[in-house]
C-alpha cells in the first residue's frame, strides 16, 4: 500500500454508498449517478436509451413508484455528498469507469464526446 502523497493521488474505485439489494436499488444507483455525472462532469453524456432499457428491465410496478422516487432522492443526495468529498475530477473518473463503455457496474449508460441521446 502506498503512503503519503502518492496514496492521496490514487482515486478509490467507485463503490455505491450502499450495496444495492434490489432491482429498484440498482436502478436508483445507476440513474442518480449517471444523471449527476452528466450535470457535473465535462464531456460526459447519459445515453438515455440505455438508462431507459435499464428502467424497463427493472419492471417497476405502479405500486412501487413512490418507493422508487424516495430511493432516487436518497441516492441523489448520497451521490452529491460523495462528489463533494472526492472532488469532481476523481468522482467523474469513477462514475465513467462504473457506467461508461467498459462499465464495472453497468456498461454503456455514460459516454464521452459528442452529445448522445
Amino acid at each position: 500500500m502506498l503512503a503519503g502523497p502518492a496514496c492521496a493521488q490514487t482515486p478509490a474505485p467507485f463503490a455505491p454508498a450502499v450495496v444495492p439489494s434490489s432491482p429498484l436499488d440498482n436502478y436508483a444507483e445507476a440513474a442518480a449517478t449517471t444523471i449527476i455525472a452528466e450535470q457535473a462532469c465535462p464531456g460526459i453524456q447519459v445515453k438515455a436509451g440505455q438508462l431507459t432499457t435499464l428502467r424497463l428491465a427493472t419492471k417497476v410496478a405502479a405500486a412501487q413508484e413512490a418507493t422508487l422516487q424516495e430511493k432516487l432522492r436518497t441516492r441523489a443526495t448520497q451521490v452529491r455528498q460523495q462528489l463533494a468529498a472526492d472532488g469532481r475530477e476523481a468522482w467523474c473518473a469513477q462514475a465513467l469507469a462504473a457506467f461508461g463503455p467498459q462499465g464495472s457496474v453497468s456498461k454503456g449508460i455514460l459516454a464521452t464526446g459528442a452529445p448522445i441521446r
